[in-house]
């Protein structure tokens, strides 16, 4: 079915309950991930709770990019985003995080 679509003119062919099953997968795996975004097959962003050992440190002091290779985009609290952070920046408690890296990064950083 995919070949005649893409044959007769289609660009993509987007199966819903295929992306459906891997988000809710990613999603329930663990009780830490709040959201999940898949960007390609390697990168993705995910909505995660702050681990309880990062609260009151600075970004700095954590060395995310550095050690984990991973990117701090924003941090999120009752739906209200914050992108406001520098190296300065304390983690907050009660907060979740989003978070930009490859998959696997990720997943290893956070134990998923």
């Amino acid at each position: 079915m995919q070949n005649f679509l893409l044959k007769n003119g289609a660009d993509e062919v987007v199966y819903p309950e295929k992306q459906l099953a891997e988000w809710t997968a990613i999603r329930y795996s663990s009780d830490h991930i709040l959201d999940y975004i898949e960007l390609d097959q390697e990168y993705s962003i995910f909505e995660i709770e702050i681990p309880k050992v990062w609260v009151g440190k600075t970004v700095g002091q954590m060395e995310i990019r550095k050690k984990h290779n991973i990117n701090l985009m924003a941090f999120k609290h009752n739906g209200k985003m914050d992108l406001k952070i520098s190296s300065e920046t304390v983690f907050p408690e009660d907060h979740s995080m989003l978070v930009l890296g490859s998959i696997k990064d990720i997943q290893k950083c956070f134990h998923i």
